[in-house]
């Protein structure tokens, strides 16, 4: 029997977009077997839509808003329930239909390919990348190498990630306290550090960047702010995290003092006001990612749960 694709949709208050985004996946050359939709907001009218889409899709509501992350181990866990070790998971999302008609076709040949070749395949996706462990930020692939099966240490998101069930079943579903932000990465590090192997697409990726205007792209760190909210604080907490568990302390110690702290110290005499404000979340990040304070701790939607100031407890 070929080997499944089971997909996991983790949504949240997007009843105008679930259904158009089922129905799309749907529309794949190759769709999925079957799809899990985690709602994190556990609505009776996400339920209702889910319920009207076909016995091949199923729906998992959560008790509480558990991020991207929380939401996706939550799918994965119910996966392995029903899963063979052969079969392969893939993250949909709810607001980024994929860029591909023939992607999940693509991406399955891919996966096929790599096993073949390198029995230890655990992840396939469109794109991906290495992580720089001395200074904490991914390393961006050349667009020289995008041919064939390009070896990474994490796949990207919202570019139809895919996992192989076994795989997931040997090292943990994704880590539900990240909440959001940087759970691929932290995922991609772990199946690497257990001996797996991963792989982008080169050509799609090619493509994607293309469309993009992203072609001979070269990374550089700014000396100036980047707008600092609820992203920017997971962002910066999970790396410090992600950076600590990976036994890299010394680089979470640089994170911590250079993007953390010194830059927006030294933009406080050009842009206080927004200087001021970047150094009040960043340090509750840094307090947060040294102290393993995870879960949700930021409203994604702007709003904060208590907190009395910086250092103060969380209620």
């Amino acid at each position: 029997m070929a080997p499944k694709l089971i997909g996991v949709l983790p949504t949240y208050r997007r009843q105008h977009l679930i259904g158009e985004a089922i129905e799309r996946i749907g529309r794949q050359g190759r769709p999925p077997d079957r799809l899990v939709v985690v709602d994190n907001e556990g609505s009776a009218e996400t339920e209702a839509i889910v319920r009207g889409l076909g016995a091949n899709v199923e729906y998992l509501g959560m008790a509480e808003n558990m991020g991207f992350a929380g939401g996706v181990a939550a799918g994965m866990r119910r996966v392995l329930e029903f899963a063979q070790d052969e079969d392969w998971i893939v993250l949909v999302d709810d607001d980024d239909p994929p860029r591909f008609d023939d992607a999940l076709e693509r991406l399955e040949r891919l996966a096929e390919e790599c096993l073949a070749r390198d029995p230890k395949t655990a992840a396939v996706g469109i794109s991906g990348g290495w992580f720089d462990w001395r200074r904490g930020r991914m390393r961006r692939v050349p667009d020289a190498e995008l041919v064939g099966a390009v070896p990474v240490d994490h796949v990207a998101g919202n570019c139809l990630p895919c996992f192989r069930v076994s795989a997931v079943r040997a090292v943990g579903p994704f880590c539900d306290e990240i909440f959001f932000g940087l759970s691929e990465l932290e995922f991609g590090l772990r199946l690497w550090r257990a001996g797996y192997s991963l792989y982008g697409h080169g050509e799609m990726w090619l493509a994607s960047r293309t469309a993009a205007g992203r072609l001979e792209r070269v990374l550089r760190p700014s000396r100036g702010l980047p707008d600092m909210n609820w992203r920017r604080y997971y962002t910066t907490r999970n790396l410090i995290f992600i950076l600590r568990r990976f036994d890299h302390p010394w680089t979470a110690v640089r994170v911590t003092l250079v993007p953390g702290l010194a830059k927006p110290v030294a933009n406080l005499f050009v842009h206080p006001r927004e200087a001021v404000r970047h150094l009040g979340l960043s340090l509750r990040a840094i307090r947060d990612g040294w102290t393993g304070r995870m879960g949700r701790r930021i409203e994604p939607d702007g709003g904060r749960r208590p907190l009395k100031g910086v250092f103060g407890r969380a209620a």
